[in-house]
């Protein structure tokens, strides 16, 4: 009996040193990742444009080109626990068309024929059009009502398709014989950039009746060949690009040509192969440009004010740009990533075809009060400073047209001939 007595009590004290010596791992581990938690993380230099010692307007933040990205990383506590678990990651293929909405990010990918949501806040991935009986095709464009609804033109299907604001789809709409490249909203109509009439199609956002058109095929003023990109403004007022006739255009909402800048040309202010658009609440226009390799920023009137981006291996890096969204809000999902010298107003994103960073985010902003280039001294010599003028060697160098491949849209490879003169500038009011 003494001896049974003796080995329960042996036994009752092993499992006592097991349980406390796993209750010990666990209270290293969660102290570790509490002291791993309070640490500051380390501040980089950061990439801006212009480059140092310009003051900056731009600043890179960080890119992304897969669902686990966004996801949330298992601590080493985790793996101890639960081991490590196999895990699908869905990879962003040949992103296009991309806004952002409520702390989601909606990007078109066209090989993956679906639009591809990264929730930044839950981070989590989702997919959108490729269940159910009329799935998507090729995405090109994406736009979002200030209530939630989605619209997502489809070049491939000739047809606009309408997602709710619990992003769940409900229906397509348009005429039968478009090709929509392009497509933005405001109020209750929705404009299409149609690559078969060569027109904008303005269509009741409802019903998909067409209103109404703007512009006719040609190169004269108010003309489209291949209009591509689209947005409006706060006022309700129409900025398109043509990727063929390299010229941004400006109407109202009547369809009235307001004013228009852009030639096909390989020096800064103009295109060789303008893709989408966005204009900010400022006014600035932003346009991509693939073969430049960056994206451009214009005032009202086609004054060129700066630029961001190029090819290469830099920070911010682009490689065959396409789509493009200006967000105003959501900036604390990116506080980690912001300068401290550094004061940002708004988000820029933008989505490259090919290379590693298929998604790149961007700040738009200015040094905070007090602040000087010194204090970003540290970001010298992290971009090139070229325009993208092809004469320059480097990583600055533009692309040519030829180089710019667009096969899902059915684009010619290269642009017809075009006067190289700069179109006539409305004049300046003058102050009284």
């Amino acid at each position: 009996m003494k001896r049974t007595a003796n080995r329960q009590s042996q036994r009752f004290a092993t499992l006592d040193s097991l349980v406390l010596t796993a209750a010990t791992i666990l209270l290293i581990a969660i102290a570790g990742t509490g002291c791993a938690a309070q640490k500051k993380p380390e501040i980089k230099p950061a990439a801006f444009w212009p480059p140092y010692p310009d003051a900056p307007r731009v600043q890179y933040l960080v890119s992304f080109s897969q669902s686990s990205d966004v996801a949330p990383k298992k601590s080493g506590l985790d793996e101890l626990i639960y081991g490590k678990e196999i895990e699908s990651v869905l990879a962003v293929k040949k992103p296009y068309g991309i806004k952002m909405y409520n702390g989601k990010v909606y990007v078109c990918d066209l090989r993956n024929a679906c639009v591809t949501v990264l929730d930044l806040r839950k981070q989590q991935t989702l997919i959108l059009g490729r269940s159910g009986a009329d799935v998507l095709q090729t995405p090109t464009d994406i736009a979002i009502s200030s209530d939630g609804f989605k619209y997502v033109a489809d070049i491939g299907k000739g047809r606009i398709y309408v997602f709710g604001p619990d992003d769940k789809q409900i229906n397509s709409l348009g005429p039968s014989d478009m090709k929509p490249a392009g497509v933005a909203v405001y109020g209750d109509e929705l404009f299409v950039c149609d690559f078969k009439s060569q027109r904008v199609l303005v269509l009741d956002r409802n019903s998909g009746q067409v209103k109404r058109t703007i512009g006719e095929p040609g190169q004269n003023p108010g003309q489209f060949i291949r209009p591509l990109g689209i947005t409006l403004d706060e006022q309700g007022n129409l900025y398109v690009t043509d990727v063929l006739k390299c010229q941004m255009q400006k109407f109202d909402r009547s369809g009235k040509l307001m004013t228009s800048f852009g030639i096909i040309s390989a020096n800064a202010g103009g295109f060789v192969r303008p893709k989408h658009i966005a204009v900010d609440k400022d006014g600035q226009i932003y346009v991509v440009d693939a073969a430049f390799q960056n994206v451009q920023i214009f005032d009202q009137i086609g004054r060129p004010l700066t630029f961001f981006g190029s090819a290469g291996s830099h920070p911010g890096a682009m490689f065959l740009p396409a789509g493009i969204a200006v967000h105003e809000g959501d900036l604390d999902i990116f506080s980690a990533y912001i300068s401290p010298a550094f004061q940002a107003e708004r988000l820029v994103l933008v989505t490259n075809q090919f290379g590693d960073n298929k998604i790149s985010v961007y700040a738009m902003g200015h040094l905070k009060p007090g602040k000087t280039v010194e204090d970003i001294g540290g970001s010298q010599g992290l971009v090139p400073t070229g325009t993208g003028d092809p004469k320059t060697k480097g990583p600055g160098a533009a692309l040519t047209a030829s180089t710019a491949p667009d096969d899902e849209l059915g684009l010619p490879t290269s642009q017809p001939q075009q006067p190289a003169t700069r179109p006539a500038r409305p004049e300046v009011p003058q102050r009284k």
